[in-house]
């Protein structure tokens, strides 16, 4: 019941500008009764089509939270529910993953530079995903947001998919543990969270997107060659005074001379 009253009252307390605009309103309710009219297949066509990257008026949290709910009424059994969630997630994953690993890594190959992601930084992205990607997926997967953008690194640099498949395996299963659990918890009052979505604010998020791609494209063609190229002009410079130190006497007098 602690859970329950904190929860809600943080939820009802949220400022305007982190709940759903009223315009948006009726587009992340339409998730709610997808998953109410058909519990199971529902449930599943949303966290699938959310792992594909598909944009969706609602996050697939909100939406097993009120999957968790329903499992209180009867009308979705709760190992069904279960079931849906983690085959749903890990298919959508693993279709994710698919294409990327297809695609992505020649995409970024030739378009990659656009975007600062020279032959090198992909090579050095590559070694660092093959050692730490199972963590990554595992624990990366709870960071809202970075599912789908795992998934496709995971394609991109192409993580074994004997590692890939149970990593997001077991990611899923914890996920829909706690959010289901969390729905039963709240009861009704987990259509809430279907108000905690700033639809509003997403203009302002590509504004500040573009932004940071402009200044990164800034820093990569012309703040970053200017410091390399004062870098390389003073080690030369180093280099050549380290020479002159190291010629014998005589060879500096001949130098002299000459």
């Amino acid at each position: 019941m602690f859970l329950y009253s904190l929860i809600t009252a943080h939820i009802g307390a949220l400022p305007v500008w982190l709940q759903t605009p009223d315009w948006f309103w009726p587009a992340a309710r339409a998730v709610g009764h997808i998953v109410r009219a058909q519990p199971a297949l529902g449930l599943f066509l949303v966290i699938f089509a959310e792992e594909l990257g598909i944009p969706l008026p609602a996050p697939g949290d909100a939406a097993i939270t009120y999957g968790g709910y329903l499992t209180t009424t009867g009308a979705l059994p709760l190992p069904l529910g279960f079931l849906a969630v983690v085959t749903a997630a890990t298919a959508g994953a693993f279709c994710n993953y698919s294409i990327c690993r297809r695609f992505g890594h020649p995409f970024l190959v030739r378009f990659g530079p656009y975007m600062g992601l020279t032959a090198e930084r992909l090579d050095s992205a590559e070694r660092a995903f093959r050692r730490w990607g199972p963590w990554a997926v595992i624990f990366g997967r709870h960071v809202p947001g970075m599912r789908i953008v795992l998934s496709a690194f995971a394609g991109v640099f192409e993580l074994p998919r004997r590692l890939f498949v149970p990593c997001v395996l077991l990611s899923s299963t914890i996920w829909a543990a706690i959010f289901l659990e969390l729905g039963r918890v709240l009861g009704r009052n987990s259509r809430l969270l279907f108000r905690v979505i700033p639809a509003h604010l997403l203009p302002l998020g590509f504004v500040l997107l573009a932004v940071a791609w402009a200044l990164w494209m800034l820093y990569e063609h012309r703040w970053r060659p200017r410091r390399e190229a004062r870098r390389r002009a003073e080690q030369r410079s180093s280099d050549r005074v380290q020479s002159n130190k190291s010629l014998p006497p005589k060879a500096e007098g001949r130098t002299a001379k000459m």
